[in-house]
């Protein structure tokens, strides 16, 4: 491989760790971080925990059903404060055997920054027999900047079913992927060995 081969992938490796590192991958804040309370007790050993365990075959469950004058909800801690870009719900059928297929929850998702004051997000109706496990059954995406939280309310206010989800995942960065400003010692290499390569080609055109 001749010299000037050398400093093309030389250049190019280099500019491609730079755009890499400028993209951070958007993580799960509410399962790596965050904490979650409910308004009351929950049904059985379906803590509202299991709503953000990263796992779909678990669920947080109440059993009654909530009412626009008397909601039940379930509230993430994410700990610290976050620009989110975007809140997924994971709903999938509290029983495998379908036996409450057409029972309905009627949903909100809210946002805010204290646990007081609260932004809606959006709403919306899971019913059951309708999705799987895998499935992503309700997307709130915020703009590319992220929309700063540090609590996600999820609220049950009607329905013929229990008050219950299956998953509840925040997605943000973290702060733990790389810088995309190159470090001053990295720059200062890559510029000593462009002049470097500029002096290697003037005498190699004398």
């Amino acid at each position: 491989m001749n010299k000037e081969m050398t400093a093309v992938l030389v250049t190019g490796i280099f500019l491609a760790g730079m755009v890499g590192a400028a993209y951070a991958i958007p993580v799960n804040v509410a399962n790596l971080y965050g904490t979650a309370t409910a308004n009351q007790a929950s049904w059985g050993a379906y803590y509202p925990s299991l709503a953000i365990d990263e796992d779909n075959t678990t669920r947080w469950i109440i059993g009654d059903h909530g009412t626009t004058s008397n909601p039940n909800w379930l509230v993430v801690d994410l700990g610290a404060g976050f620009a989110v870009n975007s809140i997924d719900l994971y709903w999938d059928d509290p029983v495998a055997d379908g036996a409450w297929t057409g029972y309905t929850t009627n949903y909100n998702v809210y946002y805010g920054l204290n646990g007081t004051d609260w932004t809606l997000a959006g709403s919306g109706q899971f019913v059951d027999g309708t999705g799987n496990l895998s499935d992503v059954t309700d997307h709130f995406a915020f703009s590319s900047s992220g929309q700063d939280m540090q609590y996600v309310k999820y609220e049950v206010d009607g329905g013929s079913h229990w008050s219950s989800i299956g998953e509840i995942r925040v997605f943000a960065d973290d702060g733990s992927m790389p810088s995309p400003v190159p470090e001053p010692a990295t720059m200062l290499l890559f510029g000593t060995g462009l002049i470097g390569l500029v002096g290697w080609k003037k005498q190699e055109d004398r």
